[in-house]
């Protein structure tokens, strides 16, 4: 609140050791005039400066809250621009997960053409392998007579 000019038509401010807060020309008004009159305008008075007291203590909660306000606004601002770095930082490691799931996808792939390559040459394998040991059979029983042939014929 600002100090306003002394009213003259009120009578002299306040002297040395006197508050201004009303009391002294209540005082004042009280012996000018007849009681009633008199109690009734300190009321008044008094009612005045308590609503002007009042307000003043709404003012100051107002400011204190507009304050907090402020402050909350300030919070909601910092979780917001922290939450756009989490999405962003999460779509960032989304597309990381996906490109590896893709890249295993791709790998599965290829281990599935390469065990189905495998699994068409294995009946040649087989049929090789059985055709080989065969032979080898052959050979060994070739092998084998023609050791004891020359076995029998090495004493001579």
């Amino acid at each position: 609140m600002s100090a306003a000019a002394p009213d003259p038509s009120r009578g002299p401010g306040p002297g040395p050791g006197r508050r201004n807060d009303g009391s002294a020309a209540c005082a004042l008004a009280a012996e000018a005039r007849p009681p009633p009159r008199s109690r009734s305008r300190c009321r008044g008075g008094e009612a005045v400066l308590r609503a002007r007291a009042e307000a003043a203590g709404y003012r100051r909660l107002l400011r204190a809250r507009a304050a907090e306000v402020e402050a909350l606004r300030g919070a909601v601002g910092a979780l917001h621009r922290q939450l756009e770095g989490l999405r962003d930082r999460r779509s960032g490691e989304l597309a990381k997960y996906q490109e590896r799931v893709a890249e295993l996808e791709r790998e599965i792939g290829e281990a599935e053409q390469e065990m189905a390559r495998c699994l068409r040459e294995y009946p040649a394998l087989l049929r090789l392998r059985m055709a080989l040991d065969v032979e080898i059979a052959a050979y060994r029983e070739m092998l084998e007579g023609e050791e004891l042939r020359l076995g029998s014929a090495a004493p001579l």
